[in-house]
């Protein structure tokens, strides 16, 4: 039987990878609903103060070229401003946190100059527009108040960042007002002698991007990305919860579960009311995850069992998970049905998630796995009109679409905390991590 495959590409940037791009039950954007109430700036990927500094500085460089040399528009200069910054911040302070580090590093490998420029031999990503900074950290940067308009510009707060922060570490350096970075990005191509002429200017620009954040520095970022800036959708729970994940901070080995929300919710009703609406939220989180986890757990064991019958199907969940899955709330999951409709807001799919709880919770793991693939079909029709990555053909299952990362469950043990999904809390926490 032929198989239709995910597609892949060669030498993955480790940096580059966006997560929940793949997405069959249409879980996304479930959790990122409910995450959007505690965290209303940050997405699963914008999880590195560098890469805000970063484009802060590449807005403010597209801005002075067009005002002052015309160039070839904003895009063409903030890309090689990205090149640029990735190159001083790899090569000058060992800082490997960025994306497009694995051409960065075989560029310098190759020779003694690099190219920066919009030409795919330049570029450090496959698709540096979509999967660099300008794709992927433009719109947390807005939500966070730092740029904002048509086309995007340094708001105020941005504006003065760099102003009173950046610029005088270039000038402090012999680079007035950061000019010849600027008149370096103003051509469509450059070389870039980075061992020798342009060695100085490199040295400069990873000056002002030093892995160590300074106190002026660390107050803005504060404000604007880990409390939300002043456009907070949160209304100030962020704030809130970013200050109780600050008492995570020394516990290393902390991560996303069960019993660390709990402990989160806790240290937020401490705030008094406003504290409680938090905690409420992160209950809410808690509650959704003990259902969205061991969902998307057995579909993927679903799209590594072609051939299987559901029944022989449901009997595997049933010796690994027991006579039924007892960490479900269903009463709270049925207060949460209007969440679970996901973006489509369609009735059915909230009840149907409602209907996977009942099934899990009473042991019906036959009914869980038909409701599953019909959450399957409903997902892929409301997408693009697609077929189902599953269909149960006479009695049993063919795979349209594998899941090599499929075919193992938790065990019944592994279920009370077991977690797979952000919510923003996993880049919350990064974010007051590169901050504490």
């Amino acid at each position: 039987m032929s198989t239709l495959t995910a597609p892949f590409l060669t030498d993955l940037d480790p940096q580059a990878a966006v997560k929940g791009s793949r997405d069959p039950l249409g879980l996304q954007t479930i959790w990122a609903r409910l995450g959007r109430h505690v965290v209303g700036n940050l997405t699963t990927v914008s999880t590195s103060v560098r890469d805000f500094t970063t484009l802060v500085l590449g807005y403010y460089f597209a801005e002075r070229v067009a005002n002052e040399a015309g160039g070839d528009g904003d895009l063409a200069v903030f890309l090689r401003w990205e090149q640029l910054a990735a190159y001083a911040r790899g090569e000058i302070n060992g800082d490997w946190k960025f994306r497009g580090v694995e051409r960065v590093k075989k560029n310098l490998q190759d020779g003694a100059r690099v190219r920066l420029g919009i030409d795919s031999t330049a570029q450090i990503l496959s698709n540096q527009k979509t999967y660099g900074l300008w794709g992927l950290y433009t719109v947390p940067a807005r939500s966070s108040g730092l740029v904002g308009g048509d086309p995007t510009r340094l708001t105020e707060a941005g504006r003065n960042l760099v102003e009173t922060l950046y610029l005088p570490v270039f000038t402090k350096a012999g680079v007035r007002n950061a000019e010849l970075v600027v008149s370096r990005l103003a051509k469509s191509k450059t070389d870039l002698d980075w061992q020798k002429v342009d060695r100085p200017l490199l040295e400069t620009i990873a000056t002002v991007l030093n892995k160590r954040l300074g106190a002026r520095e660390r107050e803005v970022y504060r404000k604007h990305i880990l409390f939300g800036g002043p456009q907070d959708s949160t209304v100030g729970g962020q704030a809130i919860l970013a200050a109780a994940m600050e008492s995570t901070l020394d516990d290393e080995s902390w991560t996303l579960t069960p019993a660390h929300i709990r402990h989160l919710a806790k240290r937020c009703r401490a705030d008094g009311d406003a504290g409680t609406i938090v905690a409420e939220q992160l209950e809410r989180i808690r509650t959704a995850e003990q259902l969205l986890a061991p969902a998307a757990a057995l579909f993927s064991l679903v799209l590594a069992s072609d051939g299987q019958t559901v029944a022989q199907l449901a009997s595997v969940v049933r010796r690994q998970w027991g006579s039924s899955v007892q960490t479900i709330d269903l009463e709270a999951i049925t207060l949460l049905e209007t969440e679970l409709r996901g973006s489509t807001g369609e009735v059915e799919a909230g009840q149907r998630w409602v209907q996977v709880a009942r099934a899990f919770t009473s042991g019906d793991f036959e009914d869980a796995l038909g409701l599953l693939l019909e959450q399957n079909r409903f997902v892929m029709k409301i997408r693009a009109g697609a077929a189902p990555w599953v269909d149960a053909s006479n009695g049993r299952l063919r795979i349209r679409f594998s899941d090599d990362d499929g075919g193992d469950l938790p065990n019944r043990s592994e279920l009370p905390e077991f977690w797979r999904h952000s919510y923003f809390l996993d880049s919350l926490r990064a974010i007051a991590l590169a901050l504490a």
